[in-house]
């Protein structure tokens, strides 16, 4: 009886890391659509980068967790 998909984490994983990838993409040319809107201040790219190294360990982690989870079910099914 199985209840749980060890591809899971995994799929979780690289979703998290799409996610960030669009988000690190989106942030500056919102901060210039922002600027442009606001015509205050100066703009830098850098002001809008996101820190998203924890976010990114978060999900390697899940990866690695859902690659161990697999070779485990793997192991498994192959004794029985």
């Amino acid at each position: 009886m199985k209840s749980y998909s060890p591809f899971a984490p995994i799929i979780t994983g690289l979703v998290l890391i799409a996610l960030g990838r669009l988000a690190q993409r989106l942030m500056p040319l919102l901060g210039r659509m922002a600027y442009q809107a606001a015509a205050a201040g100066s703009y830098d790219p850098a002001n809008y980068r996101l820190p998203l190294s924890g976010y990114y360990l978060l999900a390697l982690a899940l990866i690695v967790l859902g690659v161990g989870l697999a070779v485990v079910e793997r192991r498994r099914n192959s004794r029985s």
